[in-house]
């Protein structure tokens, strides 16, 4: 059986696009400047690159959870800091913060 070479074509083409769109949804989000970010590369950044941060899919319940996990691996942060640091992660990394942000108001 001989496959037209036009839809060999599209074939490949259709691939081509569904990897991309993949590989684009896989891409960490752009960090957002402000205090939180400034102690994720302070802080954070002696064991993980801030990409490595931001391809984290965490949901806004589990991002404390992380960064307290973090603490007790020797992470070093105030209360003050751990909540800025929380608040920015749920802020603009939460797979979940339109519902998380809906509920809040």
């Amino acid at each position: 059986m001989r496959i037209d070479p036009l839809v060999r074509l599209l074939g490949f083409a259709g691939a081509a696009l569904l990897g991309a769109v993949a590989l684009a949804a896989q891409q960490p989000a752009t960090p957002t400047p402000g205090p939180g970010l400034d102690l994720i590369n302070e802080r954070c950044g002696y064991c993980h690159t801030t990409n490595q941060v931001f391809a984290a899919h965490k949901t806004a319940a589990e991002w404390p959870a992380v960064v307290q996990s973090m603490i007790d691996r020797g992470a070093e942060l105030s209360p003050e800091e751990q909540k800025v640091m929380n608040d920015y992660l749920v802020a603009t990394l939460a797979t979940d913060k339109k519902a998380a942000g809906a509920a809040g108001h």
